[in-house]
């Protein structure tokens, strides 16, 4: 229980903290999240920053001091299962180190981020296994979004969902289809080169060459650069500030080779309760679709996301397929009330294999609110979770066909604000 004490006393803290900061936000640039190449925050530039430390809402705590900044962030989630016991989602805690920049445009870097439920707080498997992201890159001096070019571990670019900091999401996990292709260790985080550019202000383009079989935080690291090839091409198709309306596309692809011994694992969309799975061998070459459309009813703005993503393995002649479609809205947004956001998700997911008659089908309906707590300034959130999952299909790889449901409590804190729109 002493985890737990911690966070709520922090979480007490921070919204203490939080009461007694003046209305504005620090003179800093925000931060640019999933443009930026890593699924962790990127530093703000230092134009226009004091020296010394400041607090800065969207990317954590800062110390600049001429054309050297360091900052660092961290979070956590604690899981409540009203039918049983709890348990940490998440405890996470990194940092970025913004070099003096070695021309007039670029600077090197270093990132980290650990995560301490990797081993269960040094508890279970080897002590080192938390590294969630740990690379060196070359960026861009005032904005890493128009270029950066890394090497080491971070999150893969295949998908959105992957590139969008855990520490912000709209629900408990990611898609459905996503968190499985982590049964075979794909996507998330992964060893290797990646390149992100701005083509123009409408247009980005970001190659990698890693592993993509699991890496630094798993039993088995492999660490061979280019075993996945993968790129990404994203477009701003609306971007209307005055109206509130934003619109992006993007499309992805990756081939990765030599999956071996893989078993692709149906989950349950809440605690990924086993539900099925069939073998997944060979190459596999991945595609990928997505969309996000930020509008306003009034002034309460809503978010509307939704991809797709389909991976075929050759040996075992493996198809995954899977789709969600996720929609947020904000009913009130003050600092005496809090702001709720109610949400609601359905993801399908479609397993199946050459030599098994028939597919797989997995469905989740999840439905809940995220709530940041009045006077916490977006630090402290509260969320509730239900999803009604079922699954159907062929014996050989859903031994059940059932249906039933899921419903989970979760605090989270955190020293960024919760920013849903």
């Amino acid at each position: 229980m002493k985890p737990l004490r911690c966070i709520l006393i922090s979480a007490c803290a921070l919204t203490v903290y939080a009461q007694q900061r003046p209305a504005e936000n620090p003179p800093v640039t925000p931060v640019k999240q999933p443009e930026s190449g890593s699924s962790t925050p990127t530093a703000p530039t230092t134009v226009g920053t004091k020296e010394g430390w400041s607090y800065d809402p969207d990317a954590g705590f800062v110390y600049s001091r001429g054309d050297f900044k360091w900052t660092s962030w961290g979070y956590g989630e604690r899981l409540f299962d009203p039918g049983g016991e709890g348990s940490w989602r998440r405890v996470r805690q990194g940092m970025e180190f913004d070099l003096p920049r070695f021309t007039a445009r670029y600077r090197p870097a270093f990132v980290y981020e650990v995560d301490f439920t990797d081993n269960n707080f040094f508890k279970q498997g080897p002590k080192w296994r938390i590294s969630e992201n740990l690379f060196w890159a070359v960026q861009n001096a005032e904005d890493p979004a128009k270029f950066r070019v890394l090497i080491g571990q971070n999150t893969h670019i295949l998908t959105l969902e992957d590139f969008q900091s855990s520490g912000n999401l709209t629900t408990i996990n990611r898609s459905l289809i996503l968190e499985e292709h982590g049964s075979v260790f794909s996507c998330g985080t992964q060893f290797g080169i990646q390149m992100v550019k701005a083509l123009s202000p409408r247009y980005s383009l970001s190659l990698s060459a890693q592993d993509n079989r699991g890496s630094f935080n798993t039993d088995r690291p492999q660490y061979l650069i280019g075993n996945s090839l993968a790129a990404k091409l994203e477009t701003l198709l609306i971007n209307d500030e005055k109206a509130g309306r934003k619109l992006t596309v993007g499309g992805r692809i990756d081939h990765t080779r030599d999956y071996h011994n893989g078993l692709f694992t149906l989950g349950s969309a809440l605690g990924f309760e086993p539900l099925g799975a069939a073998e997944a061998t060979g190459n596999k070459l991945s595609f990928e679709g997505d969309l996000v459309y930020t509008a306003r009813v009034g002034k309460h703005p809503y978010t509307f996301e939704s991809q797709a993503l389909q991976s075929n393995f050759s040996r075992s002649r493996t198809s995954a397929g899977g789709i969600y479609g996720l929609l947020s809205f904000s009913v009130f947004d003050t600092n005496q009330l809090g702001d709720l956001d109610p949400f609601i998700r359905y993801d399908v997911v479609r397993l199946s294999r050459e030599s098994i008659g028939g597919a797989a089908i997995q469905q989740a309906l999840r439905a809940g609110v995220n709530y940041n707590l009045p006077f916490s300034r977006k630090l402290v959130n509260y969320h509730v979770e239900y999803a009604r999952n079922a699954v159907h299909g062929p014996l050989a790889i859903v031994p059940v066909a059932r249906s039933f449901n899921e419903f989970w409590l979760e605090l989270r804190w955190n020293v960024i604000r919760y920013v849903r729109h």
